[in-house]
């Protein structure tokens, strides 16, 4: 999906645990994130996630708001790319790709067993 004007690519990082490959196809997976907004103008935020409680990948030297110095986050996705192409035909309904018990918060989770 393209860039809007109001978005910015700040690179990627690779997880450890392949849940889209062949060998994981319709298992549930519980994904956490932690987002730090960075001080306006410096390069300090945060971006970490798990799956299943494992540490997937981290980076702290993000700009998410550039020089804003209000507080907040406008957008939440939910999202996946496939660089290699998905590994079955998808159908016409979400690439066959769900999700569940979606919660936002200011506190840790953590995922339930």
């Amino acid at each position: 999906m393209p860039l809007t004007a109001h978005q910015t690519y700040l690179g990627s990082r690779q997880d450890t645990t392949p849940i889209f490959d062949a060998a994981h196809v319709g298992k549930w997976y519980c994904v956490e994130a932690h987002v730090k907004l960075n001080d306006a103008g410096q390069s300090n935020g945060g971006f970490e996630f798990w799956i299943d409680d494992q540490a997937q990948a981290s980076r702290s030297d993000l700009n998410w708001i550039g020089g804003y110095s209000a507080y907040g986050i406008n957008v939440v996705f939910f999202e996946n790319y496939w660089n290699s192409g998905s590994p079955k035909a998808q159908s016409r309904h979400f690439d066959n790709r769900y999700f569940d018990n979606i919660v936002v918060s200011t506190e840790w989770i953590g995922c339930l067993k």
